[in-house]
């Protein structure tokens, strides 16, 4: 990948978490409605309420209604919001957690130390354009007000989750001391957590399968042409199950090393693939092997290096 092409994947990526603010949290199993709520407990930060219903009736068209949608990293958080919950920890546990991961950063201008340090180590590659973007965007006070409120820790790991789904990413909480971390890579875990998560009870969430659920529904999305998150092994594969529209697709890897999984036209089954793809980390020059059987139905055969 050039540096060029290496910055421009950075820039879209950036944009796709949060430029669109696509996600029915519904498609989460999640009311609009808990959103709200959520909203009003500070626990779902720089997101939109919807309208009351009394001002949705006062709207002509669809298009002049606030209707809640959640950005990718949004939705991850909600996701993990609600997991917490259904361990009964406290709210007031969970509002000083979302300030610490969420308006901490931002006050300690986290953003900023981010860019000066890509500017000065450069560990991607970029482009002297992208540097100049990238200064240029520090010297803008009121483009950083907004930056910070969209980049820390934990949505580089969101990030890093997607662009690198071979190693586990994981929020990891200790509900005594209300603590915090986000581990990402593969190195010993005990190793990289201090004494405050040792002493006591550890809840951790992989962010894997949350993503896979933000993301099931895009997926199966035909007014979606091109997703930047999928490798091209996995681009073919969806454009065979949902643009070409086989009654039946099976997909197996060699040697039955992870289970095969049989795609039909049902919406869910559509779905199931979504997240099969996700967690089961296709490799990068990989091969597929494509039987065209009797009535259209397909079967692929990955072949993995």
């Amino acid at each position: 990948m050039t540096k060029k092409d290496n910055g421009k994947q950075i820039v879209d990526l950036g944009n796709k978490f949060y430029d669109t603010n696509e996600i029915n949290p519904s498609r989460l199993n999640i009311t609009s409605r808990r959103i709200n709520y959520w909203i009003d407990k500070k626990l779902m930060p720089f997101t939109q309420k919807q309208e009351p219903r009394a001002e949705i009736a006062k709207l002509d068209s669809k298009k002049e209604r606030k209707w809640v949608r959640l950005d990718l990293a949004q939705a991850t958080w909600a996701c993990i919001i609600d997991e917490l919950l259904n361990y009964k920890i406290p709210l007031e546990r969970l509002q000083k957690l979302t300030e610490e991961v969420w308006h901490r950063p931002r006050v300690e201008k986290y953003a900023d130390k981010v860019l000066k340090w890509h500017i000065e180590k450069n560990p991607e590659g970029l482009s002297e354009q992208y540097l100049q973007m990238l200064r240029t965007n520090l010297q803008s006070e009121e483009l950083m007000l907004t930056v910070r409120m969209e980049l820390n820790p934990f949505t580089d790991a969101v990030k890093s989750a997607f662009r690198s789904r071979v190693l586990p990413h994981s929020f990891l909480y200790a509900p005594e001391s209300n603590s915090h971390a986000l581990h990402i890579g593969d190195k010993a875990l005990m190793l990289d957590l201090g004494s405050k998560f040792l002493q006591c009870t550890m809840i951790c969430i992989p962010l894997i399968p949350i993503l896979a659920r933000v993301m099931e529904s895009e997926f199966s999305d035909e007014r979606k042409t091109d997703l930047d998150y999928l490798n091209s092994i996995e681009r073919q594969i969806r454009d065979i199950v949902v643009f070409k529209k086989p009654k039946e697709v099976v997909i197996a890897f060699e040697n039955d090393s992870i289970i095969p999984i049989t795609v039909t036209q049902q919406h869910k089954t559509r779905e199931q693939l979504a997240r099969y793809i996700l967690e089961n980390k296709i490799k990068k020059g990989s091969k597929l092997l494509i039987d065209i059987r009797s009535n259209g139905n397909y079967k692929i055969t990955l072949i993995q290096k």
